[in-house]
């Protein structure tokens, strides 16, 4: 899958991450994993909690104290196919946060181990909204073709004047948008 929209690009050069920029994608791995790895333990405990308590953790019907009777052919059952059906579900969700993993964390890792950036210099297109107070400057990244910018840089920018947009290269995450030396600030 294409990351950049060539037809947008002017020309584009390589360079070396800033301090700033390592700490930038180093945080963003780390909110990542901050949220994948717990939900991912989280779902292991349980399963295999689930799955060492046997029949005895079966919930029990009725009111509470209520004893359920379990024959042998239950437990056997019970004990036939809960190996299947919890491993099913581990095995779901082992491959569930696999991809998520190199999907959001692992470009970011390839990205701070390569510490290098791409600059991309582009005409952007102008698309002012003053009624709802957003102005917006286009991009050539498929993921992000619209930028928000503030009122102020968006009317310091001159028609057909090229913009430098500083990506992380694997992740594909903005780093900064220039405007000349000045920084532009984005939400």
């Amino acid at each position: 899958m294409q990351k950049l929209m060539p037809e947008r690009i002017s020309y584009t050069e390589k360079a070396i991450l800033t301090p700033r920029d390592l700490q930038l994608l180093k945080d963003r791995r780390n909110r990542e994993l901050l949220i994948l790895l717990p939900a991912y333990f989280a779902l292991l405990a349980i399963g295999i909690y689930k799955w060492s308590q046997g029949v005895g953790g079966l919930p029990h019907g009725g009111y509470p104290g209520a004893k359920m009777e379990f024959h042998d052919e239950d437990v056997r059952m019970f004990d036939t196919v809960a190996p299947y059906l919890f491993g099913f579900l581990i095995l779901m969700a082992t491959i569930y946060f696999a991809k998520q993993f190199f999907q959001l964390i692992y470009p970011l890792t390839k990205d701070i181990s390569k510490k290098r950036k791409s600059l991309i210099y582009y005409t952007p297109a102008k698309n002012p909204m003053p009624y709802f107070n957003r102005y917006y400057l286009s991009s050539p990244l498929y993921k992000k073709q619209q930028i928000e910018v503030s009122r102020e840089d968006f009317e310091s920018i001159p028609d057909n004047h090229k913009l430098c947009l500083e990506i992380a290269p694997a992740s594909v995450l903005i780093l900064r948008l220039r405007n000349g030396e000045r920084e532009i600030k984005f939400y």
